[in-house]
């Protein structure tokens, strides 16, 4: 959701209630666990719709990227980090491709890069070189089922983003739905694969068009878990999918801490085996601008971002294991192509032998 709109709500009290039609009526309880949709029987036959036999493969287009370190608070004032949380490092992102911006979803990547979604319907990679950046960046636009670009805001607004064995699948607002792009085979040529059909409304209000799925990922077992990024004044609504490829509301609500919305969380697994889920919380308004807090399932323990600490409209969030006691974090800006935001990205590591 853009500031402007947030501001908007907030000092007005109002929410746009319009939403287009569905291209269906979503189910809003699962019938059974067993009827859930799960990426090891789908996979296969969402790379043969989005990378078709016979389908040249296609190299994302080549990009610099300038990097600028971020100090996250040279001011030295609260509110400082959790003792076992260290700043590895912060980047003010540039690029004189006009394109490059408006990154939501973030994942890391095999290779040590990371691969984002931008909000106008493109993937960017940021290449990365001993934990930073390193000022070399790819975009690939993305493509419907038919192979055409994706334009509009309503057919091109990617916001959430889980990624497996190089199958992306991305949520998009406004046209609220899933879909799936095999960039391991078919790199900027995939095209858009069907794998859900959001939910439009809540209890019959409509979802607004800025407050659908920002929040995505792809669970253990293979299910899919998405969040609203708000409804109302409430804690954002959760859902997962069918195995008919509806997707449903299952009652559960995430923990929005007082004020803020749902935009980002991911899921990975420590080298116990445990699962482990990192939440992304972000509030805005005029007088206090961009808060964020970040948690994870694992311990109490929470990351908040605020002023005088350097912030901006952070949106995605991304987790890996780095050894048995260190978990990396990652979070991603959307700077909405304004020139008064940045496109900032930061990275935490967690130390679990002092939680």
């Amino acid at each position: 959701m853009k500031h402007l709109a947030f501001a908007t709500a907030l000092v007005m009290g109002m929410v746009a209630c319009t939403a287009p039609d569905p291209a269906g009526t979503p189910v809003r309880q699962p019938i059974s666990d067993t009827a859930l949709w799960s990426f090891d029987t789908a996979a296969r036959s969402l790379r043969v719709a989005s990378c078709p036999a016979g389908s040249a493969v296609i190299e994302p287009t080549a990009m610099a990227i300038a990097v600028d370190p971020i100090d996250l608070n040279d001011s030295g004032a609260s509110p400082l980090l959790p003792d076992s949380v260290l700043f590895v490092g912060g980047w003010h992102l540039t690029s004189t491709n006009v394109n490059f911006g408006g990154l939501s979803g973030i994942e890391t990547l095999p290779d040590g890069d990371l691969l984002t979604v931008s909000d106008i319907g493109a993937f960017v990679w940021i290449g990365l070189s001993d934990d930073q950046p390193d000022g070399t960046g790819k975009l690939a636009y993305m493509l419907g089922p038919d192979g055409t670009q994706l334009s509009g805001k309503s057919d091109g607004d990617a916001e959430g983003l889980a990624l497996r064995d190089g199958l992306a699948l991305v949520s998009f607002e406004h046209n609220h739905r899933v879909e799936a792009f095999d960039l391991a085979n078919c790199g900027a040529a995939a095209r858009a694969a069907q794998v859900a059909h959001l939910p439009y409304d809540v209890s019959g209000r409509a979802i607004n068009d800025n407050q659908g799925a920002e929040a995505l990922s792809i669970l253990a077992d293979g299910t899919i878990r998405f969040g609203l990024e708000s409804f109302g004044s409430g804690a954002s609504p959760v859902g997962t999918v069918l195995a008919t490829g509806e997707g449903v509301l299952t009652g559960d609500r995430a923990a929005n801490p007082r004020g803020y919305s749902l935009v980002g969380f991911d899921e990975t697994t420590d080298t116990t085996g445990q699962p482990v889920t990192v939440t992304l919380y972000r509030s805005y308004d005029p007088i206090r601008g961009n808060r964020n807090i970040v948690t994870w399932s694992t311990s109490d323990v929470h990351i908040e971002l605020k002023r005088p600490m350097t912030v901006d409209n952070f949106e995605g969030i991304a987790a890996e294991i780095l050894d048995a006691d260190t978990m990396r974090i990652w979070l991603i800006s959307d700077n909405n192509f304004s020139d008064r935001q940045q496109t900032l990205l930061y990275a935490f590591d967690v130390d679990s032998r002092t939680e």
